[in-house]
C-alpha cells in the first residue's frame, strides 16, 4: 500500500512539475512548435518559387530563340544574358556569339559582362575565360592569356584544354622553347 501511495505522490509531483514547466514556458514551447512547422514549409515554398522562376526564364529563352526578327531576338538575348539563371545566361551567350560571330569585340564584351557579374560557379567562370581566350587568341599578349587560362590548378576540369590553348598560343607567337616546355607538362599529366 505504501508503495502505491509513493507512486501516486511521485506521479502527482511529476504532473505538477510538468504543468508548472508548461505554464512558465508555454510561449517558448508554442513558438518552437510553430518554427518546426514553418521552416520546412518556407523552404519548400522558396524552392517552388525558384523552380517556377527558372522555368519562366527558360520559357522566355525558348520564345526568343524561335523569334523570326533578328533585332528583337538579339535585344531579348542581351536581356537574358543578365538572367539570374546561370544556364539561361550561358545559352543566351552562345546564341549571341553565333549571331555576332564576325564581331569579336562585341562577343568579347558579352563575355566580359558575364565575368564581371560574378554570378557563375567556378567551373563556368573558367569556361567563360577559355571562351574569351579563344576569341582574343590572335591579338592577346602572353600575360593576358595566362590571366585567362588557369594552368596551375591541378583539379581544373579544363586543365588539358588550357595547356593545349597555351601551347598553340606559344607556337603561333613563335616561342618554341615555351611551347616545348608546355608540351612536356602536357605529356606528364
Amino acid at each position: 500500500m505504501s508503495n502505491e501511495l509513493d507512486n501516486q505522490i511521485t506521479e502527482s509531483v511529476f504532473n505538477d512539475k510538468m504543468s508548472n514547466f508548461y505554464q512558465k514556458r508555454k510561449f517558448y514551447i508554442i513558438g518552437l512548435a510553430i518554427l518546426i512547422v514553418l521552416i520546412p514549409i518556407s523552404i519548400q515554398i522558396f524552392i517552388a518559387i525558384d523552380k517556377k522562376n527558372n522555368s519562366l526564364e527558360l520559357e522566355k529563352y525558348s520564345q526568343t530563340i524561335l523569334s523570326k526578327d533578328k533585332k528583337i531576338k538579339e535585344v531579348e538575348l542581351e536581356k537574358l544574358l543578365q538572367s539570374k539563371n546561370e544556364t539561361v545566361s550561358l545559352l543566351a551567350l552562345n546564341e549571341l556569339l553565333k549571331i555576332n560571330k564576325d564581331l569579336k569585340k562585341k562577343s568579347i564584351s558579352f563575355i566580359d559582362q558575364l565575368l564581371a557579374s560574378n554570378k557563375f560557379s567556378k567551373k563556368n567562370t573558367k569556361f567563360l575565360k577559355i571562351k574569351k581566350s579563344i576569341l582574343i587568341f590572335d591579338t592577346a599578349s602572353e600575360t593576358e592569356m595566362l590571366n585567362l587560362i588557369d594552368i596551375k590548378s591541378k583539379d581544373s576540369t579544363f586543365r588539358k584544354m588550357s595547356f593545349e590553348i597555351m601551347y598553340d598560343f606559344y607556337i603561333s607567337k613563335k616561342q618554341n622553347l615555351k611551347a616545348n616546355d608546355l608540351k612536356r607538362l602536357i605529356n606528364e599529366n
